[in-house]
């Protein structure tokens, strides 16, 4: 995780002057439709336990705002709802589930696909569940288990436990469907660790290439010959990813593999970056690395377990108003203009 923040940080911009005065136009136009920004709401498991409502709140200032929300499989709310209240901007991403023979992955296609989600991305990099210390030390597991430390947690927030008053705790809403009985939410937790798990396939990829209409996009890449592979199957764009740091400590950051992938299938497919991004000059960086636009998780959780209800649309107004600013710096004019930016960044891998 310190790794991904440390080596956008070396990525150098040069800016230019002398230009008239301008405001940047940063629209973007992502798989056919267009957004106010290059920025989307990264996939996040969970986020009603930041604060309960967690995933309507991300909906509501994603349509607000017009930029994506990528639904998690792991949230607390149904694709069918998020879709409601953001129809035109939602994403779904969508974990590996061997149980049944992917039945259960191919009927929440269906699912997305009837209430017209825009994009389904494949989540590649979680081959294998790996210890996460920090999530240890602070007794987050899953299923969750209540205790004294989350009373003494809690007690000090009326806020919070107000908002879980009123919305409840939904952890994995849309596996509901797929119970054959009323579970409590531990048990639908259990229910839903044990039918998830493991990497799809490059042959499960293809089939999912075929059962869902749309723009199809997979996570987690950071070779340019799994980039290349993930084309070569009719993907219409990846995300490269490092899981936000949180799968593998040795992984490199996801900026010093960027250009290479931009170099293997810039010109096939559309490229968007994840892990590390803080700021609206670590979008502008990656964009002018080769990046179409950026995913951005931990900064929209962290508005939201600081402001609640307020705290995605604060994120959402930080984001585009440094992202403005930042373009403005360095003289460019609009999104495609930042492919012209002159950089230094020299920890890039060469593969």
């Amino acid at each position: 995780m310190a790794r991904n923040a440390e080596a956008l940080d070396l990525v150098e911009l040069l800016p230019r002057y002398g230009l008239e005065n301008y405001k940047p136009n940063i629209e973007i136009n992502l798989f056919g439709r267009l957004y106010s920004a290059p920025i989307a709401i990264a996939p996040m498991g969970m986020p009603g336990m930041v604060w309960p409502g967690g995933e309507e709140i991300f909906a509501k200032a994603s349509h607000k705002a017009r930029i994506p929300f990528t639904l998690s499989t792991a949230a607390g709310a149904t694709i069918e709802r998020i879709t409601e209240l953001a129809p035109d901007t939602t994403w779904f991403q969508l974990y590996r589930m061997p149980h049944n023979n992917l039945e259960m992955n191919f009927d929440l296609v269906k699912r997305a696909k009837s209430t017209g989600v825009h994009v389904l991305i494949l989540t590649l990099d979680v081959p294998a569940r790996t210890k996460r210390p920090r999530e240890l030390r602070n007794q987050l597991t899953i299923p969750y288990k209540p205790g004294l430390h989350t009373l003494i947690d809690v007690l000090p927030h009326p806020g919070w436990m107000l908002a879980l008053a009123r919305h409840g705790h939904n952890s994995f809403a849309n596996y509901k469907k797929y119970t054959n009985k009323k579970l409590s939410g531990y048990e639908l937790a259990k229910f839903a660790r044990q039918r998830s798990g493991g990497t799809f396939s490059w042959k499960e990829v293809s089939q999912f290439r075929d059962a869902w209409p749309g723009p199809l996009v997979v996570k987690g890449i950071l070779h340019p010959n799994d980039a290349e592979k993930a084309v070569s199957v009719g993907v219409d764009g990846v995300v490269v990813s490092n899981h936000g740091g949180r799968q593998l400590e040795g992984a490199p950051a996801t900026v010093d593999v960027l250009p290479a992938v931009v170099n293997a299938i810039g010109k096939e497919a559309t490229i968007l970056f994840d892990s590390g991004i803080r700021s609206g000059l670590d979008v502008v960086r990656v964009m002018a690395l080769g990046a179409k636009a950026a995913l951005s998780g931990r900064p929209f959780m962290y508005g939201l377990g600081a402001l609640g209800v307020q705290g995605a649309d604060h994120v959402v107004n930080y984001y585009t108003e440094e992202i403005s600013a930042a373009m403005r710096q360095i003289g460019v004019h609009n999104i495609q203009e930042c492919n012209n930016i002159v950089i230094r960044h020299e920890n890039a891998l060469k593969f």
